[in-house]
């Protein structure tokens, strides 16, 4: 789940109606894909929350998040969603919501579409297009592409893994990786604007009930006006559930 989100002043245009038009036809092309086995007709249902306060290193005060993700649904069919909310010296500074149709096209691998909206820091809106899924070696890959309402496109690109240290202490080690197709302002040029890895450790008293510290750092490449942004180290204490 995603811990730094920027987001840009929103301008409606035509390309936004064709973004939507071209993110309807992938949708319908999925849907229409032949089912490699009759699917099961039971609806099942998942949702993963993790919250947790912290510090950024050398900085005053102090930061809260909350990642929720979750979907319903059959095995072939389902309704997918993503909530991503921010919070730094009591003020509330990030907030990202997704809507999304999942569908299954692979063992373990989901084709996702559908919509995102930012109400903070400004309102934006974008139309998402999406896989998901485990790699070899049990890594959790996602990947996502947004096409903002102005027409600017960007992406999102996410690898994580489980290492059991026991059956209960786990370490997760990700790598998450924010770009754009193009210029987005005179701080963020086109390419990797901000990369952000770290690991969380956790200690699951049951698979639905796991307590975690986690350490982060924040890279901003070189911007386009040739000026560098200081990295940031987080340090993170929270609670993980699963319903």
């Amino acid at each position: 789940m995603n811990r730094n989100v920027r987001s840009y002043k929103s301008t409606w245009s035509f390309q936004w109606i064709r973004s939507l038009g071209v993110l309807g036809v992938v949708a319908v092309g999925a849907v229409s894909m032949p089912a490699m086995a009759m699917e099961d007709e039971s609806i099942y249902s998942y949702t993963l929350i993790e919250v947790d306060s912290g510090k950024v290193r050398n900085q005053p005060g102090s930061i809260q998040l909350l990642g929720a993700e979750g979907w319903i649904g059959g095995d072939y069919n389902r309704f997918a969603w993503r909530f991503d909310g921010e919070r730094r010296q009591g003020k509330t500074e990030v907030v990202e919501t997704q809507a999304l149709y999942s569908r299954y096209i692979a063992p373990f691998w989901d084709l996702q579409g559908g919509i995102r909206h930012d109400s903070k820091p400004v309102g934006e809106d974008y139309a998402v297009i999406g896989l998901r899924g485990l790699a070899p070696y049990a890594f959790d890959v996602d990947l996502q592409m947004f096409v903002r309402s102005d027409g600017k496109v960007l992406a999102r690109t996410r690898f994580e893994n489980d290492f059991l240290m026991t059956n209960r202490f786990i370490l997760r080690p990700f790598i998450n990786g924010e770009w754009s197709a193009s210029n987005l302002s005179d701080e963020v040029a086109s390419g990797l604007y901000q990369a952000d890895f770290g690991v969380q450790a956790r200690y699951e008293f049951s698979r639905k009930f796991a307590p975690y510290i986690e350490v982060s750092r924040t890279l901003y490449p070189e911007t386009q006006s040739g000026s560098n942004l200081s990295p940031i180290t987080e340090y993170r204490v929270g609670l993980r559930l699963i319903f």
